[in-house]
């Protein structure tokens, strides 16, 4: 994951919002994934799970670095299948689900969480847990607070969901 890039107000209003939403959206629920089919000892749907999560993972540091669309099915393999970053080598690296052992998801889920702290230590802001069984958390207020900071310095709103994979 690059983690050279200078972080500023600009680059935490146009790119890192996003890669901390990205990340609450989909690397958070991808965490919670695979623990819950590895404490089920489903350990195809761990693996499985993990490869999301690091797809996830590859795709909130485009994100940072500056990706403002959702990239087309297509555009997002052949992202993981030819990037050099360490997670999507990782990704690569992944034993196949079917047929994955209790250690197979062991290493899995070992790499995954390796890769999530790196992310979650990239990020801008630190991200609570949003989404839970109920929907999304009613307190979090972290979308309202950016909107707010954005316009006061003259941006305007944030379409949410254009970083959506």
């Amino acid at each position: 994951m690059r983690v050279d890039r200078g972080v500023d107000l600009t680059w935490l209003l146009t790119h890192g919002a996003g890669m901390a939403w990205q990340y609450a959206m989909s690397v958070q629920t991808s965490m919670t994934d695979i623990d819950a089919a590895f404490d089920d000892g489903n350990y195809p749907a761990c693996v499985e799970s993990c490869a999301v999560a690091l797809r996830a993972i590859a795709y909130c540091a485009q994100v940072g670095d500056g990706y403002v669309v959702p990239p087309s099915d297509m555009e997002h393999q052949l992202h993981l299948a030819t990037d050099d970053s360490a997670t999507a080598r990782a990704l690569r690296n992944l034993p196949v689900p079917a047929g994955a052992s209790r250690d197979d998801a062991e290493r899995a889920r070992a790499v995954v969480r390796e890769h999530e702290a790196a992310l979650s230590a990239a990020l801008p802001v630190t991200v609570p847990v949003i989404r839970t069984s109920s929907g999304f958390f009613p307190t979090v207020r972290i979308a309202a607070s950016l909107e707010k900071l954005r316009a006061e310095h003259g941006l305007g709103a944030i379409d949410w969901n254009q970083w959506d994979i």
